[in-house]
């Protein structure tokens, strides 16, 4: 586990609590259990298929998850209103990178990143509407020594796709979220917070409490993404203007917009038999359990 971290409020109901461990999630947890809360928090930071997977098993209450998982798992979970991840336009960090013109990878080796499902959805859902069929494989893509010569291309997500010039070793490279946007003219919804069902009929309180923690650090976090983006820059090794530029193109509401966004990812999906049913967006509300 690559970090776990204990906020107590003396013995109040204890939740687990999942946090991608990218630089994008760093304006929601800014200020993140700071104050003396009603609940006790167990965070756990993790790429985010393995919170995927953590949220599914039951190993975690709360938590971001792809968009994607949320379409294979909305009986189970409930979004949390006002959180997710989005773009308008390009996002920086989820590239597929190539050697080959995107309509040349027909049959061709495409190695998506286990590390984000949302991503390797998208990449699969824009093949498939162009009536192109590469040979998608699973494995690591974090530098760019990690596709070989066979691999004609790889899907690259999150930090990864921020620290390395990926435009200098690949002649093709496309932002996934400004292919997307150009075809739908929406924003894409990368990530959004859900909450366990069960854990929210038992416990609605906690669940309310931590989502208006969540709220008021994100609140907080936007107002100083400056400080935000240099302590990004230095952990990453990166320019601090690329740093700032890479947060002005992510948002972190779920609103109208963003649900309309989602409504058309999905349908895009089950189109192309990429997911099985059409999911349901359902929400957490305070008053509970009449769901």
């Amino acid at each position: 586990m690559d970090e776990l971290r204990r906020l107590s409020a003396n013995s109040k109901p204890m939740a687990r609590v999942g946090r991608i461990q990218y630089i994008n999630v760093n304006p929601v947890y800014y200020d993140f259990g700071s104050l003396q809360s009603s609940f006790d928090a167990e965070v756990i930071s993790m790429p985010p298929a393995d919170l995927n997977r953590m949220m599914a098993q039951g190993r975690l209450d709360i938590s971001s998850v792809s968009s994607s998982a949320y379409a294979r798992n909305f009986d189970d979970w409930l979004i949390l209103p006002n959180m997710a991840i989005a773009c308008f336009g390009k996002v920086m960090s989820v590239l597929l990178v190539s050697r080959h013109p995107f309509e040349d990878l027909q049959d061709k080796t495409v190695t998506l990143t286990r590390h984000s499902a949302a991503a390797a959805d998208l990449i699969q859902y824009l093949f498939a509407r162009r009536n192109i069929a590469p040979c998608f494989v699973t494995g690591t893509v974090l530098h760019p020594d990690d596709l070989g010569p066979e691999d004609a291309a790889g899907l690259v997500i999150g930090d990864a796709a921020l620290k390395h010039p990926w435009r200098e070793r690949f002649p093709y490279t496309w932002d996934l979220c400004e292919e997307w946007n150009t075809i739908t003219g929406l924003p894409f919804v990368f990530a959004v917070w859900v909450v366990r069902r069960g854990f929210a009929e038992q416990q609605p309180e906690t669940v309310a409490a931590i989502l208006d923690e969540l709220l008021r650090s994100k609140a907080l976090g936007l107002e100083n993404i400056p400080a935000i983006a240099e302590a990004a820059a230095l952990k990453l090794g990166i320019n601090v203007d690329l740093s700032k530029e890479y947060y002005d193109c992510m948002y972190y509401d779920f609103r109208e917009p963003e649900c309309k966004a989602l409504t058309a990812f999905y349908a895009g999906l089950y189109e192309y038999g990429i997911i099985a049913r059409k999911p349901e967006m359902r929400f957490f509300e305070d008053k509970m359990p009449n769901l």
